[in-house]
C-alpha cells in the first residue's frame, strides 16, 4: 500500500515537471492569467461607469479611481442585480455581498476559466505517452493504476498552480487599479471562491483524464474532451426541457437522472452560504470525476501498452 502511494506520488511529481515544460500548458496559463487579469480591469470598467452614473445623479464630482462610491452602490442594489444571474439568484448575492465585492467577481471567471485549463492540458497526459510508446518506461517501475492516479494529482496540482498565480495577480492588480479593498479580506475571498473553482472542476479534470485514458491519440482525446465540455450546456437544456415536458412519467425521470452526470448543473450550488450544500456539492464533484475517471482506466487497464 505505501509502495503504491509513494509511486502515484512519484509519477505525479514527474507529470508536473514534464507538463511545466510544455509549450501547450504555458499558453493555457497565459490565457488563465490574461483571463483572470481581464476580468479585475472589466470589474473596474463596470465600477467607474456606474459610480459615474451615480455622482451624476447625486450632482457630486465623479471619482478618479473606482471603488470610492461602491458602498452606495451597494445599497442601491446595482452590484446585486450585477452578480444575481452569476451565483444562483438575488438570495444568494444579497448573501455573499458582505465579501469584496471584487473576490466574488474574480471567482465567477475563475470558475468559467479553471475547467478549461484542465481540459486542454489533461486530455493529452496519458494518450500522448501511449502514442510514443514512453509509457513503457513508467510500467517497468510501477503499475496502471498507479500511473493513472499520478497522472490525474500531477494535472489537479498544475490546476491548483494555475489557480494559485490567478489569485496573485487579481489580488495586486485589484488593490492597485480599485480602491475600498481591504487586502487581507480581498486575499481571503479570493482564495476561497478559487478553492472552490478547484473543487467545481474536479469532474472536469476526471473527463479529461478519463479521456485521455480511453483514446490512444492526444489529439482525440483533446478534441472528445473539447466537445464534451462544451455541448455540456446544451445538453442540459435539452434534457430540462424533456423534463419540463414529460413530467414524472419514465422519460421524464430519466432525463433527470442523466442531467444529474453533467457538472455544469452544480455552478449555483458553489455560491451557496449553506455548508451543507456546499459539501452536497463537493461531493458531486468529487463522484462524478472518479465515474469518468474510471471509465476511461477501464479501457486503459487492457489496453495493448
Amino acid at each position: 500500500m505505501i509502495r503504491s502511494l509513494l509511486d502515484t506520488m512519484w509519477v505525479a511529481v514527474y507529470e508536473l515537471g514534464e507538463a511545466v515544460r510544455t509549450r501547450l500548458f504555458q499558453l493555457v496559463i497565459l490565457a488563465y492569467l490574461g483571463g483572470i487579469g481581464f476580468s479585475v480591469w472589466l470589474y473596474a470598467k463596470i465600477l467607474a461607469s456606474a459610480e459615474a452614473q451615480l455622482a451624476e445623479t447625486l450632482g457630486v464630482p465623479a471619482t478618479t479611481k473606482p471603488g470610492a462610491m461602491l458602498p452606495q452602490l451597494l445599497q442601491n442594489g446595482d452590484i446585486q442585480q450585477w452578480l444575481s444571474p452569476f451565483v444562483g439568484g438575488d438570495d444568494a448575492a444579497h448573501a455573499l455581498l458582505s465579501q469584496p465585492v471584487l473576490g466574488l467577481w474574480v471567482g465567477i471567471f475563475s470558475m468559467g476559466l479553471l475547467p478549461m485549463v484542465l481540459v486542454f492540458t489533461a486530455s493529452g497526459t496519458v494518450s500522448a505517452e501511449v502514442r510514443s510508446r514512453s509509457i513503457r518506461f513508467l510500467l517497468v517501475r510501477t503499475g496502471r493504476l498507479e500511473i493513472a492516479f499520478g497522472k490525474l494529482f500531477g494535472q489537479l496540482a498544475l490546476g491548483v498552480t494555475a489557480a494559485a498565480l490567478g489569485i496573485v495577480l487579481a489580488w495586486g492588480m485589484g488593490l492597485f487599479m480599485v480602491s475600498g479593498n481591504p487586502p487581507l479580506a480581498l486575499f481571503l475571498t479570493l482564495c476561497v471562491r478559487t478553492a472552490w473553482s478547484v473543487a467545481f472542476s474536479l469532474p472536469f479534470l476526471g473527463m479529461a483524464v478519463g479521456a485521455s485514458l480511453l483514446i490512444g491519440n492526444p489529439n482525440g482525446a483533446r478534441v472528445l474532451s473539447a466537445l464534451t465540455f462544451f455541448f455540456m450546456p446544451m445538453a442540459a437544456a435539452i434534457l430540462h426541457e424533456l423534463v419540463r415536458r414529460h413530467g414524472a412519467d419514465g422519460v421524464g425521470r430519466l432525463c433527470d437522472f442523466v442531467a444529474l452526470a453533467i457538472p455544469t448543473e452544480y455552478w449555483a450550488d458553489f455560491w451557496s452560504t449553506d455548508p451543507g450544500v456546499l459539501a452536497a456539492a463537493l461531493g458531486r464533484s468529487a463522484l462524478l470525476a472518479t465515474v469518468f475517471f474510471a471509465a476511461g482506466f477501464a479501457r486503459f487497464q487492457r489496453r495493448d501498452l
